[in-house]
């Protein structure tokens, strides 16, 4: 919209220079003009902190449908009428009344437009205007008119003679023509309102039209939100400034923009012209808001100029840096950076830029070459960037829950430091990077942007210490959605998948669309009888046991909170509380129906933001200092504790409480010194404290793997299929479904254990986008079969044949050598030949100290690591089970790379068996019991065994399609 605009009232004002004497076919179209008032200075109040102007709390309406602020939207309304010689009020004086005939008002919301379209009918000034609303459901005799005809039929044949005001709440904002109108009051909206979204707005008013024979020759939009409108126009002109620096050409783009549409801000009695410069200052803005949004992923956040000209020795710290990061999995592989030339002089930047403007073919060889080498720099940057971008992207969590008392002096990148414990530190930063480590790499940061960004997350998050508690949660848990992911053990849960968790598994309110795709603002009720009643009764006690953010804590309480309203106020629903009145049931809530343990001071810090904000209000939060340890090591004394509600919570009088409810996030893995797949699991001892507790009920959502054992899960494993307390549990296959930035092989799930429960559980499959749900003993199988269609098929299969394909298949390592083993390139006679990673190599018959007797006959090998990545699924939602396949001779042997399946002395077997591993038909069955990347004997536990010589009742001579027809017709 923007650079046509600018384009047009180029080519409108040059047109008579270029064409004299020809009509001007852009003459019809209006400037815009933009004004704005500082609302927030005029009426007292209803200034977020640092934010923005709050148009929903100043419009906000009762239970009656009225407004609550009713004297204050009143006086706005006279305000805008008011006639001074200093005030220049769009409806001050007769003449901008006749001006602004004809005007689209912007609110936020249906019932917003409701009221104030009954207060402008009943105003002196306002009630001479046909108010026409066609915000939603608006005004009862309204209500089934179209949009655009309301207003035209309103406006009449006569525009001159009528006065009509229209009021939105997101209609008529796209793809319409009102010729008439010539103002825009932009009354909704808050700081992070879309600059495309405001710009489409705003240009409803430029129609070109002929009124009465006069050309509409301006228009007008009136904001009261300055910050919000000097954002967006200057995010929209597109200046491609980085932080700190403008080029000419950015200026020269700002300096038209303003030219053709002018930005006037009126404070108080003073107006100010915004010029070039003002502007351009605004863009800094626009930038902290960039890297605030993108959880300080961003290129803005870094001092661009110092790693342009890294030197040797600060090259090889990055290289030293990136090795270390490298391991944690929070970022895309960076390339080591090439050790370079130094950086540019100011007048080379000069060059540089005047050459970028150049065709190819009109540069010199010394600004090609000077070209080259700023591409070289670039890319070292660049590489740089994404090395730092595994510490950065921690930064805005801490940032939240730091504990700073003086933001101006404190907030730096300089004590960015001593703003974070020692063991937060280690808990949130990547393993590796401690704080003398950051100190060395903190020069790269650009510590303006820092401060300035970190002043913003903060100020974001006080100011919603003003709100109402559903606005209040809209606002944190958006900021939480900025947040990235530090790595694989610490993943933060989106509000989407707490909605998705609790409300599948608890009921509750639900803050999610019909879709489960997105967060809304006004939740959902849903319910799941006695248990949605008990856990969210007043008198519940809910824990969370191991809060990373607060987000479980902030649902609960919640939930519990709209029925404190409902007991206290039975007649009123909660929006038409006052906000006092709503933060004292939620503080009670918070006190007295919520408990939390953290792993770190930090985690703890974090949480408490999240529920009071930077209010002086109790929560119930303590951090356990290696808390895994005391569970699996001190478990009696880990409960004892957890139930002092008066020693160790000073929460109230009962040391033996009893918990309604356990829920939240477990941690997944403790990283035992070698790389991700070597960690060790931990989120089995999260369930076994959580029955040990014995609660009513306990809801946790956790990695799949569990469902076919692996490191050291097999006795958990029988242990939870056992147990017929679990009432639900709702598999996810693809992880990605749930945490879209991590990489959780298996899947996740979430269940619901039920104290009084003793059944069958009901266990819902999700896999590529459909569900599938089902009523089943979850051990009657030795693993968990996920998938609830291939149940049947199993049964089918057991009970016509008891033998199975992991009878002939080997254990890991079937000739006893190691994945290392790599023989010599030549064959001698004595030599074997071996199949590695890296392909084929020759071996003595020695080496060999496992599996001798099947050295001399054809065996099939199979890749012990699946080919899917990670335990995820392709893009199409299917998974490739098996990698490399092949059938091996006598005197060719494998590494432990490789199971061996059977030992044959007819070729004719072993390639009836390649082809039958190769089917669908067992790739299918070898899924159900596969949960992470790796393959072994007991992954073949539900393939049936076959005959696999000629005389077979299956003709392993057809093609494998084929073959699988007959196996399923079998």
């Amino acid at each position: 919209y923007t650079w046509d605009y600018v384009m047009e009232q180029k080519a409108k004002a040059d047109w008579d220079k270029i064409h004299f004497g020809d009509p001007n076919p852009y003459a019809s179209l209006p400037k815009l003009n933009i004004f704005t008032y500082d609302l927030g200075k005029l009426l007292h109040g209803y200034i977020d902190e640092e934010v923005a102007f709050n148009f929903r709390e100043f419009f906000r309406v009762n239970e009656t449908g009225s407004f609550l602020h009713e004297k204050d939207v009143f006086s706005f309304l006279d305000l805008i009428c008011k006639s001074n010689a200093e005030s220049n009020y769009p409806y001050s004086t007769e003449e901008f009344r006749n001006n602004f005939r004809h005007s689209l008002w912007m609110v936020p919301g249906v019932k917003e437009a409701k009221a104030l379209s009954a207060m402008l009918k009943i105003h002196p000034v306002f009630g001479q205007f046909d108010i026409v609303n066609v915000a939603g459901d608006g005004d009862e005799e309204e209500a089934n008119e179209e949009a655009l005809k309301k207003v035209e039929n309103a406006i009449g044949q006569n525009p001159h003679e009528t006065y009509t005001i229209t009021l939105s709440c997101g209609r008529l904002t796209t793809g319409v023509s009102v010729k008439a109108w010539t103002a825009v009051f932009m009354l909704s909206g808050s700081h992070n309102t879309s600059a495309s979204a405001y710009m489409q707005t705003i240009f409803r008013v430029q129609t070109p039209a002929t009124i009465n024979g006069k050309v509409k020759e301006e228009c007008f939009v009136f904001d009261f939100a300055p910050d919000r409108t000097l954002k967006v126009i200057a995010e929209t002109a597109k200046v491609s400034a980085k932080a700190g620096k403008t080029t000419g050409e950015d200026r020269k783009i700002m300096g038209e923009f303003l030219n053709f549409c002018p930005i006037i801000a009126f404070d108080g009695s003073r107006m100010t012209d915004y010029d070039v410069n003002g502007m351009l200052e605004q863009l800094k803005k626009v930038y902290i808001e960039r890297v605030v949004n993108n959880g300080f992923e961003d290129q803005h956040l870094y001092n661009r100029d110092q790693l342009m000209q890294l030197d040797d020795v600060e090259v090889e710290e990055f290289n030293g840096l990136k090795k270390v990061i490298g391991s944690t999995k929070a970022m895309p592989k960076s390339k080591d950076i090439e050790i370079n030339k130094q950086g540019f002089t100011e007048e080379e930047h000069e060059q540089i830029e005047q050459a970028q403007k150049k065709k190819k073919k009109e540069l010199s060889p010394k600004e090609n070459e000077l070209l080259d080498r700023y591409k070289e720099q670039k890319k070292m940057r660049d590489t740089a960037v994404s090395i730092l971008r595994g510490i950065s992207i921690r930064m805005p969590l801490l940032i939240y829950g730091a504990d700073v008392k003086n933001e101006e002096n404190e907030l730096t990148i300089d004590n960015f430091t001593d703003l974070v414990d020692n063991q937060s530190w280690a808990e949130f930063m990547p393993k590796g990077v401690d704080k003398a480590t950051f100190k060395k790499f903190k020069k790269y940061y650009e510590p303006d942007v820092f401060r300035a960004a970190g002043k913003r997350i903060r100020a974001l998050a006080r100011a919603t210490d003003h709100l109402t508690i559903e606005e209040r949660i809209e606002r944190i848990t958006h900021i939480f959605g900025t947040f990235r992911n530090p790595d694989k053990e610490t993943v933060l849960t989106p509000w989407r998948v707490v909605n998705m968790h609790l409300g599948d598994c608890l009921g509750g309110y639900v803050f999610l669309d019909e879709n489960r795709e997105k967060t809304i603002a006004q939740p959902k009720y849903v319910s799941h009888g006695e248990a949605t009643d008990e856990v969210f009764a007043t008198d519940s006690r809910i824990l969370e046991i191991n809060s990373k953010s607060g987000l479980y804590p902030l649902y609960v309480a919640y939930s519990i909170f709209r029925n404190r309203v409902k007991e206290q106020y039975p007649d009123k629903e909660p929006n038409t509380l006052t906000v006092e009145q709503q933060q004292e049931l939620w503080d009670f809530t918070v006190a007295e129906n919520v408990f939390v343990l953290c792993k770190t001071p930090m985690a703890k810090s974090i949480t408490k933001r999240t529920l009071v904000g930077f209010r002086d209000a109790k929560v119930n939060t303590h951090y356990f200092e290696d808390m895994v340890r005391q569970i699996t090591q001190r478990p009696e004394k880990f409960i004892e504790k957890i139930k002092k509600g008066q020693s160790y919570w000073k929460a109230n009088k009962n040391n033996d409480m009893k918990f309604n409810a356990i829920v939240g996030n477990p941690p997944y893995m403790e990283m035992d010194g070698g790389a991700g797949s070597s960690a060790k699991p931990v989120y089995q001892h999260f369930i076994e404290i959580s029955k040990a507790i014995n609660p009513n009920y306990f809801s946790l959502i956790t990695p799949s793997r569990w469902f076919a054992g692996g490191k050291g899960l097999d006795q958990f494993r029988i242990e939870m299929l056992g147990d017929k307390r679990l009432i639900k549990m709702v598999d996810f296959v693809n992880s990605k479904d749930c945490f879209p930035t991590s990489s959780i092989g298996g899947g996740v799930n979430y269940f619901l254990w039920d104290s009084k429960y003793n059944g069958s559980c009901e266990f819902t499959n999700v896999h590529n986008g459909t569900s599938n749900k089902m009523e089943r003993n979850l051990n009657e199988f030795d693993t968990l079969t996920r998938y609830n269609e291939a149940v049947t098929i199993i049964y089918k299969i057991n009970s016509s044949q008891s033998e199975k394909l992991s009878d002939i298949v080997s254990s890991r390592n079937p000739f006893g050598l190691p994945t290392n083993v790599r023989g010599s390139e030549n064959a001698t006679s004595y030599s074997l030949k071996v199949l590695s990673s890296d392909g084929y190599s020759y071996i003595l018959i020695s080496d060999v100290n496992e599996g001798n007797e099947f050295v001399n006959s054809f065996k099939v090998i199979v890749s012990r690591i699946t080919s899917e990545h990670a335990g995820e699924p392709a893009s199409d939602g299917r998974f490739k089970i098996l990698s490399r396949t092949d059938v091996l001779g006598p005197n060719e042997v494998c590494t432990d790379s490789y199971l061996r399946i059977g030992g044959f002395a007819a070729e004719f077997e072993a390639n009836s068996v390649l082809k039958y591993i190769r089917s669908k038909f067992t790739r299918f069955l070898i899924l159900q019991s596969l949960s992470s990347i790796n393959l072994s004997k007991e992954k073949f536990n539900l393939v049936p065994l076959q005959d696999f010589t000629p005389n077979s009742d299956i003709n392993w001579s057809q093609s494998i399609p084929e073959i699988d027809q007959q196996l399923y017709k079998k």
